[in-house]
């Protein structure tokens, strides 16, 4: 028999975007799962158009509860969590439906594409030609799992079930389907105020949880994105590589921050550091920048090109990049000759 699905999601006030996403995925799962946390909009009224099943929850402040409550409600073999402002990728069905019938698999990982006009400075930011934002980074979560009373979601907020997985000796694949996630069309003021939110939920996330890095991590985010306190960034991060130094993301964002404030110096030593960790084209793209600011140019093309050769995303981008520091270089080489004459 083919392996079956439940949608589990946590929703309030999601008229506008509620019907987008469960269109997405109406070919592709079995059962719809809601909790909502007092919706007085017509969010129910749309959830009942697709037969979900509808569970209300008073509101604790904590999300991992409500996720973890629309998980009790789950009768299928497989979990996919959505949120209202995501759609799935038009490509799901067909290998979602294959992948789910690995004997050997518990969880995939799939790419969440944040399209934004705000982390335009992300480390995986990539530009795109759309009218309603200047691109996307990229974030793998896991978002597809078998059902399981082992499985389930921890802190109040930033939710992650992955380590439930882990702690279970379960295996997470990767699955290249991309989730759209636009949570900027809500407006810069709703995401503004739930940010300030978050940050108190964050701080409860590290007073209860001090041991896992990505609290300070997120925290860092917070600070700088949006109480532009570049310090407290910078101290936040420094606190998720100590916990966990092996992980070259802390470090790429902590060379970001770095950069913004102009101490190109300790850039560079963070990105030596991640490249003894692990060979990554994040890692020349942002040498190929730090270079670029010490004029260091020969060393900026060669970074790039190193990108280049591992591969990235932004191929056509690093490529401009590198025509225009070699116009550069030879105007520089050009006006030198002229001024020793």
């Amino acid at each position: 028999m083919p392996q079956t699905i439940s949608l589990c999601m946590i929703t309030k006030n999601e008229e506008k975007y509620l019907e987008q996403c469960l269109n997405s995925v109406k070919d592709i799962v079995d059962e719809v799962v809601i909790v909502d946390t007092g919706s007085t909009d017509k969010t129910k009224e749309i959830a009942k158009k697709f037969k979900a099943k509808i569970f209300d929850l008073k509101w604790n402040d904590n999300f991992s509860e409500a996720r973890n409550e629309s998980l009790k409600h789950a009768t299928k073999e497989w979990i996919l969590v959505l949120d209202a402002d995501e759609t799935l990728d038009n490509s799901a069905k067909d290998k979602i439906k294959e992948d789910i019938e690995k004997d050997n698999v518990d969880a995939f990982s799939m790419p969440q594409l944040n399209y934004t006009n705000e982390y335009i400075k992300h480390p995986d930011f990539v530009p795109i030609n759309n009218a309603k934002f200047k691109g996307y980074f990229t974030a793998y979560i896991a978002r597809l799992f078998r059902r399981s009373k082992d499985t389930y979601y921890k802190f109040y907020v930033h939710e992650i079930v992955e380590y439930s997985i882990i702690k279970s000796n379960k295996k997470i694949e990767i699955l290249d389907v991309p989730i759209h996630h636009y949570q900027e069309l809500k407006g810069l003021d709703h995401v503004q105020k739930k940010q300030q939110y978050y940050m108190l939920l964050l701080a409860k996330n590290i007073s209860d949880y001090p041991e896992y890095a990505v609290n300070y991590d997120h925290m860092a985010v917070m600070y700088h994105t949006y109480e532009k306190n570049i310090q407290k960034a910078v101290d936040y991060v420094k606190k998720a590589i100590g916990l966990e130094p092996m992980n070259i993301d802390y470090r790429l964002h902590l060379s970001c921050l770095l950069n913004e404030v102009g101490d190109y110096g300790q850039s560079m030593d963070c990105l030596k550091e991640a490249i003894k960790i692990k060979e990554d084209e994040r890692i020349y793209r942002l040498l190929g920048l730090t270079y670029y600011k010490l004029k260091k140019y020969d060393e900026s093309v060669e970074s790039y090109e190193k990108a280049l050769r591992i591969g990235t995303p932004l191929k056509g981008t690093i490529m401009q990049y590198i025509k225009n520091i070699k116009e550069k270089m030879n105007k520089n080489t050009v006006s030198y000759s002229f001024s020793t004459n």
